[in-house]
């Protein structure tokens, strides 16, 4: 019996981050359908409900994104240091307080931790450079994903009579939504793939 299958890894945590990924996109689209694609709210509704009753509920997909950030706490957190530990809670906190505030209040509120969310990113991408345990797909996703937060907080920062002729809000949700939830997806699936590989018995062993 080959040993290394009791230490395969949690496939758990890597699902809650492709489902979180992927179904931030049609939340995303849902709920900037019903608001408008510029800073004027046009108040649509759906089933019943108004567009910040659908803002709020893009959070249960980023509590899933959060969720799996926690399953792969062991990996992200000590093989990387001082830097990655700072990093990871730096996330945890930059995305998963929003998503809970977001939740309870059933809006969305300003991005005011979305800074805190990019530089935990960048910082696990940094601490994790050269860690053969997390793939290369990996380290390139969490740096790409903080500078994607990072552009779109900075957008908030451009004044909106002239962020508007751009359609935005459309732009900044394609940057903090769409593209970030697909890298989660490749994060986990680059991740699940990684470790069926690691654990694969060789020829060898199975001879034995």
């Amino acid at each position: 019996m080959n040993s290394r299958s009791a230490q395969r890894p949690a496939s758990w945590p890597n699902l809650a981050l492709i489902a979180g990924g992927l179904l931030m996109t049609p939340m995303w689209v849902r709920y900037t359908s019903l608001h408008g694609p510029t800073s004027f709210d046009e108040g649509g509704q759906w089933l019943g409900q108004d567009e910040a009753f659908w803002g709020g509920m893009m959070a249960p997909t980023m509590l899933l994104i959060v969720l799996g950030i926690y399953g792969h706490r062991t990996l992200l957190m000590e093989p990387g240091g001082r830097s990655a530990r700072i990093g990871y809670w730096l996330t945890m906190i930059g995305l998963g307080l929003p998503a809970a505030v977001d939740l309870a209040a059933r809006n969305v509120v300003p991005p005011f931790l979305m800074p805190l969310a990019a530089a935990g990113l960048i910082l696990l991408a940094a601490a994790h450079r050269h860690d053969p345990a997390l793939p290369i797909a990996c380290r390139v996703v969490l740096l790409v994903m903080g500078l994607l937060l990072s552009a779109a907080f900075l957008m908030n920062l451009i004044p909106l009579e002239t962020l508007d002729r751009f359609q935005w809000y459309r732009l900044y949700g394609i940057l903090s939504n769409v593209l970030f939830g697909l890298g989660w997806v490749v994060f986990g699936a680059s991740l699940a793939r990684h470790s069926g590989a690691a654990v694969a018995p060789s020829p060898a062993t199975e001879a034995a």
